[in-house]
């Protein structure tokens, strides 16, 4: 399982900023600066998956505002990037189909999850 400090390092390997602001949007990419801005007291998770949804974002090159297929490519990037498919197998078998008792032993949102999940039920069908 992957944590903030680690993904902060990933970021700034592949060349992006991280900086921090007050109130507004959990997070934002701004390509004009090569940046990813988080907002100062989210907990973990929270954070964990703004970051990495972000990173799509900074990935694919999207333009700054909120496009439907930008998001929905940046929710994917995300899921694929924090949840292993063992990891999932895993929790699944301890907890059942419980959405959030899943997220919660993984460490992501709910919403992270059900990307996650719809991303594999594409797949094997």
């Amino acid at each position: 399982m992957i944590n903030v400090d680690a993904l902060i390092d990933v970021a700034q390997a592949r060349g992006y900023r991280i900086r921090w602001h007050r109130g507004g949007p959990k997070a934002a990419w701004l390509p004009h600066k090569h940046t990813i801005t988080l907002r100062v007291g989210m907990d973990d998770v929270t954070t964990l998956c703004s970051l990495a949804h972000e990173l799509g974002h900074a990935h694919y090159g999207d333009p700054p505002g909120h496009h439907g297929a930008h998001e929905l490519r940046a929710d994917r990037f995300a899921a694929r990037l924090l949840v292993s498919p063992t990891e999932y197998a895993t929790a699944e078998a301890l907890y059942g189909p419980q959405p959030s008792l899943i997220a919660h032993e993984l460490g992501v949102t709910v919403k992270v999850l059900k990307t996650w999940q719809s991303l594999h039920e594409r797949q094997a069908a």
